[in-house]
This record gives C-alpha cells, sequence and structure tokens, in this order.
C-alpha cells in the first residue's frame, strides 16, 4: 500500500456506523499489458509501475471469484443489475475464447443469483474484426475504442510498442462498427490542444461515430500541464461550438452532454464532472480490489490496496482511505470550490486532478481556470438561446 496514503485522506477514514454509497460498476483490467505505447497513457506511462507486479492476464479462477463476489455483494445490498467493464492494458489481448468463456461465466452466475450483469468493453481497436463484433453483438456488449483523430494525429499519439502507427488497424475496426454494429458504440479520445479539436471531431462525424468522449488530460498540482494557462478552455470552447453551431450530424460528445444537463439542473452522466461519489471499483489482473485506476498518476502504487477477491469481500475496500476518500470527495474541497457557482458541475473537478503531496486532494482541479471559461461559455450559449422561451413562458403566466 502506498505510504503517501495517511496524507492525503487525513480525517476522512470511513464511517462503518454508515453504509457508503454503492458502487453498481466494476472495472476488471482481464488484461495487465498493452500492444500500444501512448505517451499521456495513466497505466502505464504516468509513474506507476505496480502493473509488472501483476499477472498479463487475468486466470480463470480469479475470474470466477470476482464475479461470485460482486453476485453476492449485489446481493446483499438488493442491487439489481451490476455493469462489468472490460479494461486493461488491452483486452482483447486475452483471446475470444477467454472472452465467451467469461461471458458465459458472468451469465451462470447472474441465473444463481439473480442479479444482472450488463458489459461494457474498452478497447484499442487493433484487434477488433467482424467475429468480436459478434461475440459482443450476441451479448450486447457496449463497445469504446480509443481513437485520436486522424492518421497523422493518432499514428503520433497512438504507436504500437514498435513505434509503428495504429490508425489503419484502429480505423478497420472503427468502419466495421459503422457499418454492422448496432449495440450502444462510441470513441474516446484524449483532448491535446496541439491538436485542432474541430478537425476532429468532423473526422469522427465522417466515420458515422454515434459517441464521442473527449477526456481531459491527466494532470494534477505536482505535474501541470506543458502549456499555457487558458489553452484548453480555448480548446474546449471552440470545440463546444463546432459541436453546437456547425457541425451536421452531430455525435453525442459526453463531456459537453453532461455538463448541458448539469447547468439546466439534470445529473451527470460520468465520473469527471459532477459533485457526485466516485463509487466505480477497480479489479485488477491479480484479483486486487482497488479505487479509481486514473489515481495511479498521483504515485507509484498509490492505489495498491493489499485487498483482492480471493480472500475479499467487496465491502473490504471501504476500509482503504483512498476509496473513503472518493466517496467523500465533495466534503475534501477548499472554500473557494464551496462558494463556487458552478461546483454543482464539475465538482471541484475530477479527483485525479485535485491532487498534490501537500493537500492531498483538497484542490480544485488543475484544470479548475479552464474548467471555468468553457462551463461559463456553455452557460451564456445556452442562456442566451432560451431568453426568448423563458420571456415567452412569462408573459403566458403573467
Amino acid at each position: 500500500m502506498s505510504g503517501s496514503l495517511p496524507v492525503q485522506t487525513a480525517g476522512f477514514a470511513p464511517d462503518m456506523d454508515h453504509q457508503p454509497p454503492l458502487a453498481s460498476g466494476f472495472v476488471l483490467k482481464v488484461a495487465g499489458r498493452c500492444n500500444l505505447d501512448c505517451g499521456y497513457c495513466y497505466m502505464y506511462n504516468k509513474g506507476d509501475s505496480s502493473f509488472r507486479l501483476r499477472p498479463k492476464f487475468m486466470s480463470t479462477e480469479v475470474v470466477a471469484a470476482v464475479l461470485r463476489r460482486i453476485a453476492d455483494y449485489a446481493q446483499r445490498h438488493q442491487l439489481p443489475n451490476i455493469a462489468l467493464a472490460l479494461h486493461g492494458g488491452e483486452p482483447l489481448l486475452v483471446g475470444r475464447r477467454w472472452v465467451s468463456w467469461f461471458f458465459e461465466e458472468a451469465q451462470r452466475i447472474s441465473r444463481q443469483s439473480e442479479v444482472a450483469f450488463t458489459f461494457a468493453v474498452q478497447t484499442n481497436g487493433t484487434l477488433l474484426d467482424q467475429a468480436w463484433l459478434g461475440l459482443f453483438a450476441e451479448h450486447d456488449v457496449r463497445v469504446g475504442v480509443s481513437c485520436d483523430g486522424p492518421p497523422h494525429w493518432h499514428d503520433k499519439a497512438r504507436p504500437d510498442r514498435a513505434g509503428r502507427g495504429s490508425y489503419i488497424r484502429v480505423r478497420r475496426a472503427l468502419d466495421l462498427l459503422a457499418a454492422s454494429y448496432t449495440s450502444h458504440w462510441g470513441v474516446l479520445t484524449v483532448a491535446d490542444p496541439g491538436i485542432p479539436g474541430r478537425e476532429i471531431l468532423q473526422h469522427f462525424a465522417e466515420i458515422g461515430i454515434p459517441h464521442v468522449d473527449f477526456l481531459w488530460p491527466d494532470f494534477h498540482h505536482d505535474d501541470r500541464p506543458p502549456w499555457p494557462l487558458g489553452t484548453l478552455g480555448r480548446y474546449f470552447t471552440d470545440l463546444f461550438d463546432f459541436w453546437y453551431d456547425e457541425l451536421g450530424s452531430k455525435p453525442r460528445v459526453r463531456w459537453f452532454a453532461s455538463a448541458v444537463a448539469l447547468l439546466l439542473g439534470g445529473d451527470s452522466t460520468f465520473d469527471a464532472l459532477g459533485p457526485q461519489p466516485l463509487t466505480d471499483i477497480m479489479v485488477e489482473s491479480d484479483g486486487s480490489w482497488e479505487p479509481l485506476d486514473v489515481l495511479r498518476i498521483c504515485g507509484d502504487g498509490f492505489t495498491r490496496t493489499g485487498l483482492d477477491a480471493l480472500q475479499h469481500d467487496v465491502e473490504a475496500i471501504w476500509n482503504i482511505p483512498l476509496y473513503a476518500a472518493g466517496l467523500r470527495n465533495q466534503s475534501l474541497l477548499p472554500s473557494d470550490c464551496r462558494s463556487c457557482g458552478f461546483r454543482e458541475v464539475c465538482g471541484g473537478g475530477y479527483l485525479p486532478h485535485r491532487y498534490d503531496r501537500q493537500n492531498g486532494f483538497a484542490n480544485s482541479s488543475v484544470h479548475c481556470a479552464d474548467l471555468r471559461v468553457v462551463l461559463s461559455h456553455i452557460r451564456d450559449r445556452l442562456a442566451c438561446d432560451l431568453s426568448p422561451f423563458i420571456a415567452h413562458e412569462a408573459r403566458h403566466n403573467a
């Protein structure tokens, strides 16, 4: 377990007299290695080396224990549905026979426990083919593919282990999905202000991608972004205007859709926006229960807990201070965040982006200034477009 844990979670041990918010989603790191070498990868290239201590692939023994523990947990807490996401590394490296067995085992345990499992997979797309899609369609799997845009941008950001570009293989997978996959699917991309965001989104729209997720790059206060303050704000405001005003066939951009929903009083659909607790639980390839995987950017071994599915029930993670910090992340916010008008929208920022060694997570996001710029811009655009309807309603109700 990381030696820095007492510093960054001081005073926020779990209160076992009260049940914490429950996890309804688990991320299974079924492959502990990857066939690409993306420079921004939080798993392998942000300072954490714990993957070297774990098996390359999750064994069937571990999977069976993980699924049983999760089903028992869901029964104890009367959770009728649990989302399971296959992740890595690159999850398809385990092979189709293994994944097919996984679905069968999950469905067997689901029938026994009367807990419904839903499935997702996040892949780099290099191994995805029609046979994989047939297997995923059979089990109604949500498919996410990581792609950073057209070939000249994607190949620079996402080379393979030999330094060769991966775009051709990924594009083949995206074309197959666009042509034949009827279940939910989309693309995940990491924002880079050195690349025109509208060019990336236009490229995805032309392929026919229905859902796009632009991730804010993973930095924190001890590892700051290399570009000047305000650069990401300009990137995302320009991208929003292109998406909102100019793009003909609009993919759903999750960050924008969630920001709009929150600004209008609704809820967020993911953990990077909004004031909700971080409840998702990661399962490493050795069966270890861990908090949010992106938190490993905060230090080598930072997310290790010493807990695993072979020996511990899911609830054991409630006793881990780092997991408790995610559940109570809003209590850690500094006074400036608590009084900010955007707190209910940004939630103070994504938890990993709030870290420094001195204050732990008692900071606003390292992207705070840029988040304010983007959210102010979206709010003003919405207010302008909604004002005629608000005025009409006011006259009607007068």
